[in-house]
């Protein structure tokens, strides 16, 4: 193969790269790069040579590479707001059963809450997780986990 089709191959992959940022084409394209280097030098001259060397190229820049660039381009994971009141305390507003709805207030919103326990109104709670528009509590037994966060 010509060392312009290597070029190609590494274009193509670069653009693929470009529009999924999976960091898997990436490597496609350099080990494609680097083909067309070799076949321009005539260091790799046959076909059957020029592909396992390509696939050789790619899986080691793959199992070597990629794990790096995964590190160095890391975006951190910011909780939303909904997120964020995992494990903050709320005050029941209306009864909790186990197998009944009740109200809990955070943040001075009122959402509708779910638990494995009975826990009357005026008692506070821990929201364990957050399921759309529900929360799922526990009963606060201890201080507050994050004070400040009830009512």
């Amino acid at each position: 193969m010509d060392y312009v089709a290597w070029l190609v191959i590494a274009l193509a992959c670069g653009i693929i790269e470009m529009l999924t940022l999976g960091f898997w084409f990436l490597f496609l394209a350099l080990a494609a790069l680097a083909m067309s280097g070799a076949v321009a030098l005539g260091l790799v001259p046959g076909l059957t040579a020029q592909v396992l060397l390509f696939g050789a190229l790619t899986v080691a820049l793959i199992v070597f590479a990629r794990p790096l660039a995964m590190r160095l381009f890391k975006t951190r994971n910011v909780p939303s707001n909904v997120d964020s009141m995992v494990g903050m305390t709320a005050v029941v507003t209306r009864d909790i059963a186990p197998l009944d709805t009740g109200l809990v207030k955070i943040y001075g919103e009122v959402w509708t809450a779910y638990s494995d326990h009975y826990i009357p109104a005026g008692a506070r709670v821990v929201i364990r997780r957050v399921d759309g528009v529900k929360v799922w509590v526990d009963p606060l037994e201890h201080g507050p986990e994050k004070p400040g966060q009830d009512e």
